[in-house]
Formats: structure tokens, sequence, C-alpha cells
């Protein structure tokens, strides 16, 4: 019997750090990028746009990767853009902007961003939109009382004006931090996004 006890208390010892590192296993959770700003909607559709969905210049093998929440030492929460990959979800919140400003959108694929070539495959459109993406990412690490987020967006839009003929090279970016008290996944989509949007705006002020 007392053998029993003893083997009944060793299995028990030695489930308690199983149990501990599976409740500590960070885990991933999916991220919903899109445009959240509020840009005036426009009353009347005022033009034509192609967009080409934005390349991602990120160097990251996952093309889902956003960022990571260090939780422990070593231990990280991981976070990735869901449904579609970074460079989809951002060209989505890209073409929702447009259409608020009245834009109609189509999707081109191929252009090179020079004049000669949005000309050859312009159509009947009044602007020609592409351009990358060379950071996008949220570092964000937990103290005892807080979180500390820290995102940084970098873009490279190129606009097309088809009327004058040109292409205009838009580098933006943005860098920010923030400390908030709680944190979790909603937290980090809304922060994300709002830079987004702050982004987006800023390079398609004049658009159209």
């Amino acid at each position: 019997m007392q053998a029993s006890h003893r083997f009944i208390r060793l299995a028990g010892l030695l489930a308690v750090p199983l149990l501990l590192a599976a409740c500590a296993t960070p885990m991933t959770y999916p991220v919903r990028i899109t445009y959240t700003g509020q840009a005036p909607i426009a009353s009347e559709n005022v033009g034509q746009a192609g967009l080409q969905v934005l390349q991602d210049e990120r160097g990251r093998d996952d093309a889902y990767q956003i960022g990571r929440r260090q939780v422990g030492a070593g231990a990280y929460e991981r976070y990735r853009a869901a449904p579609d990959n970074v460079a989809l979800s951002v060209s989505d919140a890209l073409a929702e902007l447009l259409q608020r400003k009245g834009l109609a959108i189509t999707q081109i694929k191929d252009w090179d961003f020079t004049p000669e070539d949005m000309l050859a495959r312009a159509g009947d459109k009044d602007y020609l939109i592409g351009g990358s993406i060379r950071k996008f990412s949220c570092e964000a690490e937990k103290n005892l009382m807080h979180t500390r987020m820290v995102m940084e967006i970098e873009l490279e839009l190129q606009v097309g004006r088809v009327g004058r003929q040109s292409v205009d090279r838009r580098p933006v970016d943005i860098r920010m931090e923030r400390v908030a008290p709680t944190f979790g996944p909603d937290d980090l989509q809304r922060f994300i996004n709002e830079m987004l949007a702050q982004v987006l705006e800023k390079a398609l002020k004049d658009v159209p």
C-alpha cells in the first residue's frame, strides 16, 4: 500500500511541471487588418483606379506574420494576419479607403510603376496605384502592471495619374509606442488598424 501511495505522489509531482508547461505555452492569435479610419464617404463616383496588390518586402519567411508579445523569458504570443496575408490585407484596406473617396476599383497586376507602362494599360482608368510594404510589425512586452507596444509601418506607394502621365513615389511611415494596462488580441488589432489608417490617409491625401 505504501509503495502504491509513493507511486501516486511521484506521478503527481511529475505531472505538475507538464501541466505548468502546457498552461504557459504561448498562443498564436489572428488579427484582421482593415481600414478603420474616418475618411468622408463620397456621395458619388468620381473616377476609376486600378489597384495592384502591394509587394511584401519585409524579408520574412511568413507572409502572415505581424508581431509578437513577450510574456516571459523566451516565451512569446504571436500575431498573424487573418484570413489573408499582410500584403493582401493591407491592399484591401487601401482599396476600402479609395472607395470611400469615390473611386471605383479594379485589380491590376504586373505594372512596373513606369509612366509608359501605366499609359499602356490604363484604359479608362484615372489612376494606377501599387507599391510595397517595407515594415509592418508590432512588438509588445508584458510587464507586471501593463503592456508596452511598439508599432512600425513603412510603405512606399506608387500613385500613377493617367491624365498627367506621371507616377509619384510616396514613401510613408509611422512608428508609435503605446502603454496599456490591459492587453489582448483585440487591443493589438485596434492599435494596428489605427496606425494603418493614418499612413494610408497621409499617402492618399490628394487622391482623387
